[in-house]
């Protein structure tokens, strides 16, 4: 069964990029955010939670509707409005949408934004992948992904999930789970994303 990234493999995603090695004096830091991180949403096979949302186009979809052969890949992110970050991992994975294809796997990205917010992304970006939103968190929550930092209900950030994905196999249960380096929580882990290159050969390898 798939395991999720261990501390040592999230650090040389750090460094890989980076640009360079993990100072030494931030791997004890690096390392505390990973075992955090790792505990972050339910465990390695645990159900993921049914969930109906729509989609860029309105349509309301469920996992069973996502899902290839294998299963599916769920990238949680902030937002495709206002989050450069998640505006780049979602292009990249949408560039790879045929080599998830051959491996078996749907693969969907999953914000809080809006149904408008999601289709002008997908219309401007031209993205083929599936986008869902959650705009009350309501899988967020149920996933207990939810970013800490983010506590005001006043905030623009209030209820986006902090950015991890999700490999679900064909029985619905979470076989992986990736998390985001560097840190988490106060740390601002949102920056540094797992790369898809990474995920497929990882979905290859099983």
């Amino acid at each position: 069964m798939m395991k999720y990234l261990t501390p040592v493999i999230a650090l040389g995603l750090f460094a890989c990029s980076g640009g360079g090695e993990t100072p030494p004096e931030n791997a004890q830091a690096l390392a505390a955010a990973s075992d955090t991180a790792g505990a972050l949403g339910p465990p390695v096979g645990s159900p993921m939670p049914d969930f109906r949302l729509s989609d860029a186009n309105g349509e309301m979809r469920t996992l069973a509707d996502i899902a290839g052969e294998n299963g599916t890949v769920i990238y949680f992110n902030r937002s495709l409005d206002w989050c450069p970050f998640c505006q780049t991992q979602t292009m990249e994975v949408n560039a790879a949408a045929d080599q998830f294809a051959a491996l078996g796997y749907g693969v969907v990205t999953i914000t809080y934004d809006s149904v408008d917010i999601i289709q002008a992304f997908a219309e401007r970006r031209s993205i083929g992948i599936t986008l869902l939103s959650d705009p009350d968190s309501t899988l967020v929550d149920a996933l207990d992904i939810r970013d800490p930092v983010y506590t005001d209900p006043d905030s623009m950030a209030y209820g986006v999930p902090y950015p991890i994905t999700f490999i679900v196999g064909p029985d619905g249960l979470i076989e992986g789970k990736y998390w985001h380096e560097p840190g988490y929580g106060e740390e601002r882990g949102y920056r540094q994303r797992i790369t898809v290159g990474d995920v497929l050969a990882q979905l290859a390898a099983d």
